[in-house]
């Protein structure tokens, strides 16, 4: 979630909002999410048609950003880990898709249907952000709080895979554990942590300024903003 730029200035309710949303992550380290690890072949080709889709219990649980009340059209996500790396994969209802396809402007994504997944290293300063959309786009980049980036970044040897299926899309991408080592993830197995972010953006043909923000960490700020650390999530490797 690039596009949505928030200028902080001196608005004393939203900026102590946001400061605090910023200091910490609202889920307990204790009830990180355990992340299934995956002893069967994977491919990267956006079907989601292996067993392991059906096993493995998906994160279902999205909220509409900043909007109480209002209910987003059903979104899940899937975590898995191996020796390799990392494993996710998002189906995502949706009858109105926009999208385009890849260009050599990765800020492309930034007008079209997607779903998102950030990374945060324990103990890093950064954080590294991938942005899919329904026709195979991407935009990767690293960031900084608040708001820094850089569009250079790009995870070696990642895979990604998009396809449109019959009641919207669906994403699989693979991330390997020397990219992980190289942003900081310091271990790669059983009990190992990080804190994920998972989203989605939805736009409307009809509305195509005005998106629909799902996450899966609900920060309760007065704007949409997944650039803020509690947006984020523990999760832990299981055995």
């Amino acid at each position: 979630m690039q596009s949505t730029i928030v200028t902080l200035r001196y608005v004393p309710v939203f900026a102590a909002l946001l400061l605090t949303a910023c200091a910490h992550s609202p889920r307990d380290p204790a009830m990180a999410l355990r992340v299934a690890r995956l002893t069967e072949p994977l491919q990267v080709d956006g079907r989601l048609d292996e067993p392991c889709y059906q096993r493995v219990i998906p994160v279902t649980d999205f909220k509409v950003a900043s909007r109480p009340g209002v209910e987003g059209r059903p979104t899940r996500a899937w975590l898995q880990w191996n020796e390799a790396g990392l494993w996710f994969a998002f189906a995502a209802q949706d009858s109105g898709i926009v999208a385009a396809p890849p260009t050599g402007d990765e800020h492309a994504v930034d007008a079209q249907d997607r779903v998102e997944i950030f990374l945060w290293p324990e103990e890093s300063q950064k954080y590294f952000c991938l942005e899919i959309a329904p026709d195979g786009a991407v935009h990767d980049y690293a960031a900084r709080i608040y708001r820094r980036f850089d569009d250079s970044w790009t995870p070696a040897g990642a895979r990604f895979a998009a396809r449109r299926t019959a009641d919207g899309y669906a994403v699989e991408g693979f991330i390997p554990a020397t990219a992980l080592h190289a942003m900081g993830v310091r271990s790669w197995r059983p009990g190992a942590r990080l804190q994920i972010g998972l989203y989605r953006a939805d736009f409307r043909p009809a509305a195509p300024d005005d998106p629909m923000w799902l996450t899966w960490v609900e920060p309760d700020l007065p704007k949409p903003d997944f650039h803020v650390r509690a947006t984020f999530a523990p999760v832990r490797l299981a055995p």
